[in-house]
Parts: C-alpha cells; sequence; structure tokens
C-alpha cells in the first residue's frame, strides 16, 4: 500500500471512529467502504473485527454506570446472541439479496415512520414484547450478512433516549453481537498474521478519534444528537440500496 493510500485508510478509521464515539454508531460505515477500495472487501471487513470490537469495548466500559437505564437489557443481549447463531443458519438457507432487501425495506419504514410521527417513542407493552423480537432479528442479520447497524441503529434510536444512553445501547448490543463474529473470523482462519498487525495498526487512530467523538456527545443538544443519527441511518439506507443495485 502506497503513502497515499495508508494515509486515506488512516482518515477513513479516523473519520469512522470519531463518528462511533459520538453516536456509538459509524466506524465500519464509514471506514469498511473506504477500505474496501484498497485491500478488498473480506480483507477490509476481517482487518477492522480488532477497532471495532475494541471500540465498543471502550464505550461500554466508559458507560457503565448507565447499563441500568435501559430496561430487559440482559435479556435483549441473550436473545441478540440466538438470533446470531440463527443467522448462521439463514446464510446457509436464504440469498442473501433477499436478506438485503429486508434490511433496507425495515429501514425505509422506519424513516417514513420518522417522516410522518417524528414524536414516535417504542415503550410501555409494545416495547417488551418487540425489543427480544428485535434484537433476536439484529443477530440474525449480524450472522447472515455481516450488518447488524441498521437494525441495532433504528431499533434503540426508536427509544428517545438520551445521548450517551443511546451510545452505551448501541455499543453494548454491538459488542454482544459482533463477539460471535470475532471467534468466527478467528475460528474460520481468516485472520492470519498481516491481518492482525493491520488491524493492531488500525487501533491508533481508533484511540485517538473515539475520544474526540465521545466529547462532542457532551456537547450536542438533543435536537443535534438525533438528526446526527438519522443522516446516519439515512446513509446506511443509501448504502443497503446500494448494494442491492451493484449486486
Amino acid at each position: 500500500m502506497s503513502l497515499e493510500s495508508f494515509f486515506v485508510v488512516f482518515v477513513a478509521i479516523g473519520l469512522g471512529a470519531f463518528s462511533k464515539g459520538a453516536t456509538g454508531i459509524g466506524l465500519p460505515l464509514i471506514a469498511i467502504p473506504i477500505m474496501a477500495g484498497f485491500l478488498g472487501v473480506e480483507h477490509a471487513i476481517v482487518v477492522m473485527t480488532i477497532p471495532v470490537a475494541a471500540s465498543n469495548i471502550w464505550l461500554v466500559w466508559s458507560y457503565r454506570k448507565l447499563v441500568t437505564a435501559i430496561p430487559g437489557l440482559p435479556f435483549m443481549l441473550a436473545m441478540a446472541f440466538v438470533g446470531t447463531l440463527l443467522g448462521t443458519y439463514v446464510l446457509a438457507t436464504l440469498d442473501d439479496r433477499a436478506l438485503i432487501y429486508m434490511l433496507s425495506g425495515w429501514v425505509g419504514l422506519y424513516l417514513i415512520n420518522m417522516a410522518i410521527n417524528p414524536d414516535f417513542r417504542f415503550e410501555g407493552r409494545a416495547a417488551r414484547i418487540g425489543s427480544p423480537i428485535l434484537a433476536v432479528c439484529a443477530g440474525i442479520s449480524q450472522g447472515a450478512t455481516g450488518m447488524s447497524g441498521p437494525v441495532i441503529a433504528t431499533w434503540i434510536h426508536s427509544y428517545k433516549l438520551e445521548s450517551k444512553v443511546y451510545v452505551f445501547g448501541v455499543a453494548v448490543m454491538f459488542l454482544a453481537i459482533s463477539a460471535g463474529h470475532v471467534l468466527g473470523v478467528l475460528g474460520g482462519g481468516l485472520m492470519d498474521q498481516a491481518r492482525l498487525y493491520e488491524g493492531l495498526l488500525a487501533l491508533i487512530p481508533t484511540a485517538v478519534f473515539l475520544p474526540l467523538g465521545m466529547r462532542v456527545t457532551n456537547r450536542f443538544s438533543t435536537k443535534m444528537f438525533n438528526r446526527a443519527i438519522i443522516l446516519l441511518i439515512v446513509l446506511m439506507e443509501f448504502k443497503l440500496i446500494w448494494g442491492v443495485i451493484c449486486s
């Protein structure tokens, strides 16, 4: 990789880490498409498992005191783990194009609902019944497509949480779900020595820019924070639609 390419990848990871620190999402969304242009898709995904896991651990530990702010969290994490296991079966039996259609449809419907009913909030009996189902869906999405962000970002956003609680919520869900992904990468022999070194190198921009993003979270008003999350969800939808068009 040339020095110019290395610089572009470094900046891409830095921007993704900054978004991750500020909103809880955005690291793989921003970094992987840019890195894939230089390294290839599989290579980029494998390398990013290390900084993605590290960033989630960092955020969960930093906001660990908020663990009681999300009701029923342990059960939802267990359901997400079950969903990840189911996702491996879905991956073997269902065309991934159909799964991308479902994800893009889900995100699209959520954005339409937000436009029509901006004060919508997931709570009460609907939340008690729907949350475990969505946790399973997030796990299935991760296990089958490698992407749980569209489900988790929209689902946790629907609770209308405070900014730090939202960041903690998505980070702890990503951490629980991506743990299986890391084990799968290691078990599948995809993490060779060169990719391991690259993943460890990717921790440098992550460690620099993630805490900067976390500082921005403290300065976001609730309105600004929600706008930032919706913007990232819109970017996810565009990415999903583009994946359908190009597949």
